[in-house]
């Protein structure tokens, strides 16, 4: 039985949370929030809070950029809580959370919504017999921090090694403690490739779910990164001489109770219609792109032999494939698909919402899939695989000139990402690699440490 705001409040404050914070994600992929007392929940989900448009003008370093379509003064929005979403934030601190989605004042849905557009995509989906299901690997350093300096591993220990766990046990501990008080379900935690590194892997859920699981579980890593008096960076290269963090998307696609990337005569067991529909998202990469890496400093993440899959190919367990299908094996999981290049600048509903259009357009159409690629693409002879864009100003080009995404954003909120896209590329091209990494090292942080 679903509460009505008014039992939910009272259902809440019984556990003890006071305040709700509600978030929504721009187009820089930076959360932004409102906080109401709880006892105003059922206003903020009926007729939300105010919130400017501009703030789609906000770009990675928090300035506003002028020359886009939403740098004016004029309008405003209501922000209005998803009851359906909401959960536990820091519960032993009275906080609850609930994504926000922006409405016309009239009560019409604004079209720019990034979460609006998910929504409206997953429904989609649903409506064509279609389900999606998708989780996110979060990567992300664990560094000590001084104001103009780089950041410094916090703790020491190898490559996926049990020494850093070991080392790491008290951190370890309290963030697995913060994410299940959460309410956030996981699959796996370890320490990944680089120094002070670590990766969490979120279960599987809907589009919606995906996406607000992602943005719930980084405020928790950052909140519990600075009590230990460190700093988290989600920046998809916190050094030059570092690897870098990526936001790694899996998901599965099912029609009607069968999954779709299994069960047939194509490689690997993939059927027909996922063939179409891989065939799809391969095509269409270099757009996806500017939704799936939105920063300028995301391209000197994806560099050849690196594992972040700068090709645009597809493979069966490659990780050096942009597209990586991981078959139904003896796990008895369903087969799915990793989208390697994401990071976790992008904002999650629009990735998941883009995806899921091409998905449910894919499967519509008649498109040849290429072979899989084995190896590392970059060993191949110059010229014998695509080259994914090497910067934002090519994928935001790719972007620009997709009549799929084009048609199925809408106008409104399409040409208001190639407005961000836009003022990202003038942000970046007067900086040098080593001070866009220097400008972003502390993402989420909007402007670093200052």
């Amino acid at each position: 039985m679903t509460l009505s705001p008014a039992a939910l409040a009272s259902s809440l404050a019984d556990q003890g949370l006071r305040w709700l914070a509600i978030t929504w994600v721009n187009h820089a992929g930076a959360p932004l929030v409102k906080v109401v007392p709880l006892a105003h929940l059922e206003a903020a989900v009926r007729t939300g809070v105010g919130f400017s448009p501009v703030a789609d003008a906000f770009g990675a370093d928090g300035s506003i950029d002028p020359a886009h379509r939403l740098a004016v003064p004029d309008g405003d929005l209501r922000l209005k809580a998803d009851p359906a979403a909401l959960a536990p934030l820091a519960p032993a601190r009275g906080w609850a959370w609930a994504p926000g989605e922006r409405w016309q004042r009239n009560g019409e849905p604004y079209a720019a919504d990034q979460r609006h557009f998910c929504r409206r995509q997953q429904q989609e989906l649903e409506a064509a017999g279609l389900t999606l299901q998708a989780g996110f690997e979060l990567e992300w350093l664990v560094a000590e921090a001084e104001p103009g300096a780089a950041p410094r591993p916090a703790m020491p220990g190898g490559p996926y090694g049990a020494d850093r766990l070991v080392e790491g046990f008290d951190y370890a501990t309290a963030l697995l403690e913060a994410i299940e008080a959460a309410g956030l379900p996981w699959l796996q935690f370890h320490p990944e490739y680089g120094a002070s590194q670590f990766e969490l892997s979120l279960a599987p859920g809907t589009a919606l779910e995906a996406a607000d699981r992602l943005v719930r579980a980084r405020l928790v890593i950052q909140r519990v990164s600075r009590r230990f008096g460190w700093r988290c960076s989600f920046s998809p290269k916190p050094s030059l001489e570092r690897v870098g963090d990526g936001g790694h998307l899996h998901f599965s696609v099912q029609r009607a109770g069968q999954p779709l990337l299994q069960g047939g005569e194509g490689v690997a067991g993939l059927s027909e219609p996922g063939q179409q529909l891989l065939a799809t998202l391969l095509e269409e990469l270099p757009a996806l792109m500017a939704l799936a890496c939105p920063l300028g400093v995301s391209y000197l993440r994806l560099g050849p032999s690196s594992w972040s899959a700068p090709f645009q190919v597809w493979g069966v367990e490659n990780r050096e494939a942009a597209l990586r299908l991981i078959p139904s094996a003896a796990d008895g999981v369903a087969a799915h698909l990793e989208l390697k290049v994401s990071d976790l600048g992008a904002n999650p509903y629009l990735l998941l919402g883009a995806v899921q259009l091409l998905v449910r357009q894919g499967l519509a159409g008649q498109r040849t899939l290429p072979p899989p690629l084995s190896g590392d693409p970059a060993a191949l002879p110059l010229g014998q695989v695509s080259r994914l864009p090497g910067s934002l100003e090519q994928a935001s080009a790719a972007f620009a000139a997709s009549a799929l995404l084009r048609q199925g954003m809408g106008e409104a909120l399409h040409g208001s990402l190639l407005d961000s896209q836009a003022a990202e590329v003038r942000r970046c091209a007067q900086l040098t690699p080593e001070q866009q990494v220097a400008a972003s090292c502390w993402w989420p942080l909007v402007g670093g440490l200052g």
